[in-house]
């Protein structure tokens, strides 16, 4: 903790996810962001960031920038902004989805368009759900609790308690959202969108 009580988080917790001015690095989230590098010489309509409206972090690799609409870029260290740029795909693994990341981010630069959200509405609201239950849990909250508060059930007997279906949701919940705390969300940085 920092003098005065206060938590030394990297983003303020108060602000909207969508609002806070995290910085993912490459190999971490190849679905977010995408490396740049200065496009070959027979490249003439290669797209540059002059102009482009971003946040941006300076690191001993290079520099972050955070596009206003969404996307992320990073430029090793010594490469001009000013410069028409290429994106650099190395052929592995994760090669398609950083193939998809560049085509989202060439779009967005082309049109200025938001991209679309990843999530669907349905997985949005189990993400919601798992993140309240591990909350809940952690605080000492029963399955019935949280089957109650998150699902809003409500099964006064014992014996019905033990054989619904609310209690194997709550479980499974709670399940999730310590999956997630142990790193699992990571694998929503890395996944085709």
């Amino acid at each position: 903790m920092r003098p005065g009580g206060a938590c030394g988080f990297p983003a303020d917790p108060a602000l909207d996810p969508g609002e806070a001015p995290v910085f993912w690095r490459p190999e971490i989230a190849p679905a977010v962001v995408v490396r740049l590098a200065p496009a070959p010489a027979d490249s003439p309509q290669a797209v540059s960031l002059i102009g482009v409206a971003a946040e941006q972090r300076e690191a001993e690799e290079g520099l972050h920038l955070r596009l206003a609409h969404g996307p992320q870029v990073f430029l090793p260290a010594g490469v001009d902004r000013a410069a028409p740029m290429a994106a650099v795909l190395p052929l592995d693994e994760r090669f398609s989805v950083r193939l998809a990341a560049a085509a989202r981010l060439y779009r967005n630069l082309m049109s200025g368009a938001l991209s679309p959200d990843r999530l669907r509405a349905q997985r949005r609201l189990r993400f919601k759900r798992m993140l309240r239950a591990l909350d809940g849990r952690g605080t000492g909250a029963s399955y019935r609790d949280i089957a109650v508060h998150i699902l809003g059930t409500d099964v006064a007997d014992t014996a019905a308690w033990r054989t619904s279906s609310s209690r194997d949701v709550a479980i499974r919940l709670c399940r999730g959202g310590a999956r997630l705390m142990r790193g699992g969300y990571l694998m929503l940085l890395r996944r085709r969108p």
